[in-house]
């Protein structure tokens, strides 16, 4: 009797979604940037609506010291000597952070080195924002006296960015340590030197990249 010959099982197929997946995973903080985009876009097109469509109602809370409707049209909820609601310059300023993180997210998804100055001009582009909520902030609660709900949430939103932001400048180092130390882990498992074409190619670390590469000990290099 001939054996029933049984075909190998074929490995798991790789979906554009489990790779979407796997890219959110390995960029935690440029998802998170993403996201962040995403919810404060929402709260930003809606308050707008609400500005120029008398029509439309502003779900929140309207009495005691939260109340959205006095912080929404009182005169600093736009932009100093024009009729134009502060929500629109926060669209942009979120469309713009939606922008710099997919730039990060496009690299990554393409195993490329991120642009070199991305982190840099994030920090420098959350800050900005920080210090425009709180202006706005200082409006709510000493000029106003009162506090928007829909208001805070951008305010969050804005100090998050900013907080994931300073935390991926500081690591910009760890990149390059990675390669680095993955290169090297290649060069003594062959047991070859490399090649002076390869050594052309490394990019250069900073001075903060290569003190601390210095510093670990051989086992971890």
């Amino acid at each position: 009797m001939m054996e029933r010959v049984t075909a190998p099982q074929s490995e798991e197929t790789v979906t554009p979604l489990r790779r979407l997946l796997a890219l959110a995973r390995a960029q935690l903080g440029l998802t998170a940037l993403l996201l962040m985009t995403l919810a404060g876009l929402g709260v930003s097109i809606y308050l707008t609506i609400v500005h120029y469509d008398s029509k439309a109602t502003l779900i929140c809370t309207t009495g005691g010291l939260v109340n959205c409707q006095s912080v929404t049209t009182s005169a600093y909820s736009v932009l100093p000597g024009t009729s134009i609601p502060v929500t629109i310059p926060g669209m942009l300023w979120f469309i713009a952070l939606g922008a710099l993180a997919g730039v990060g997210l496009w690299a990554a998804a393409r195993n490329e080195a991120e642009p070199e100055r991305l982190r840099l001009a994030m920090l420098l582009w959350t800050l900005g924002g920080l210090l425009f909520v709180l202006y706005l902030v200082y409006c709510e609660i000493v000029l106003v006296q009162r506090i928007c709900e829909w208001c805070t949430s951008v305010h969050l939103l804005t100090l998050a960015a900013f907080l994931v932001a300073l935390t991926r400048w500081q690591r910009r180092d760890e990149p390059a340590l990675a390669q680095t130390a993955a290169r090297r882990h290649t060069t003594q498992a062959s047991g070859r030197p490399a090649s002076p074409g390869a050594r052309a190619a490394t990019p250069a670390l900073s001075r903060r990249a290569r003190r601390s590469l210095n510093q670990r000990p051989p086992a971890a290099r």
